[in-house]
């Protein structure tokens, strides 16, 4: 019994142990859903854009969007929410300074804008290699439509578009971005609802046509991402590992408590066993048996 109970109270230790040391088996690529208040970021850039108006087709505008006439200098801001590690949602502020491309003197050109943007998040670096809170390069493809206005002409557009953003970790709360975006708006975008002289449209049913016949900008932008509260994601217990480990646990302690049982068993037998002789010497004396079989009786 005490060797029963020696092996019954080692068992325990050693589940007890195993459950404290032993790190949770997790699956590699799932995550468990954080808060809403989770993932929260905020983003601050400098922004280079280039414009281009649907009044230029055909004109002989130089198209290099490294043209002072062309491009000016501006800022952006936006605040976003990852609410997975491979899906966001950002809402982005982009302005002021603009150009309406009428000629090729850049400060004809000058105008003011600002444009918000909603824009859809796909951060494929988690989505295609899985959730690593140490990658340090992330490349997140997004797509987004938003409203413009310009405040030279008190006009407003809706505008749609695509872009890359590149982010580069530096820490858990900070990352530097590189982001780069295209964007289509209605002709009125840039305030010139007109067409400069001797321009000619082109057929709008053509792809190409499609893109000079409306307001287009290309942003370059360059900046900083910082991360509100919690910005990591806690893998998810792969639950199919922790059975098999419960189970090998329970498999071990059953084949131990056989194993303590058959000792006990054992043990039981020969304390058995004294007793046995004792009653057999008893009888041999009372009836004075003798080694030949004769019967004396005392």
């Amino acid at each position: 019994m005490k060797k029963l109970l020696m092996v019954l109270a080692f068992a325990g230790v050693s589940v007890a142990t195993m459950a404290q040391n032993d790190a949770v088996p997790t699956e590699k690529y799932s995550v468990s859903t954080n808060s809403f208040w989770s993932n929260w970021f905020i983003q601050a850039n400098a922004v280079g854009t280039a414009f281009w108006g649907n009044q230029e087709v055909g004109n002989n505008f130089s198209k290099s969007p490294l043209k002072g006439f062309r491009n000016n200098l501006g800022f952006s801001v936006a605040v976003g929410k990852w609410f997975t590690p491979g899906l966001g949602l950002r809402t982005k502020f982009n302005g002021i300074w603009g150009r309406t491309v009428v000629s090729e003197d850049k400060k004809t050109n000058a105008n003011k804008y600002w444009t918000l943007n909603e824009q859809v998040l796909f951060n494929l670096s988690n989505m295609l290699l899985g959730y690593n809170e140490n990658r340090v390069w992330n490349f997140i493809p997004y797509a987004g439509v938003g409203l413009n206005r310009n405040m030279d002409v008190n006009c407003y557009a809706p505008v749609w578009g695509i872009g890359l953003l590149n982010e580069f970790k530096l820490n858990k709360k900070w990352a530097i971005n590189l982001d780069v975006n295209y964007n289509i708006g209605l002709s009125d975008y840039d305030g010139f609802e007109g067409r400069l002289p001797g321009t000619q449209p082109k057929d709008g049913r053509t792809v190409k046509g499609f893109f000079v016949n409306h307001d287009r900008t290309l942003n370059v932008e360059v900046g900083l991402t910082y991360n509100l509260g919690k910005a990591t994601w806690n893998k998810t217990p792969d639950v199919d590992a922790i059975n098999a480990a419960h189970a090998a646990a329970l498999s071990d302690l059953n084949a131990k408590l056989r194993a303590a049982q058959d000792e006990n068993a054992r043990l039981r037998d020969e304390l058995a066993l004294p007793g046995e002789r004792s009653r057999r010497t008893y009888y041999l004396c009372r009836y004075n048996i003798g080694a030949y079989g004769r019967k004396h009786v005392g």
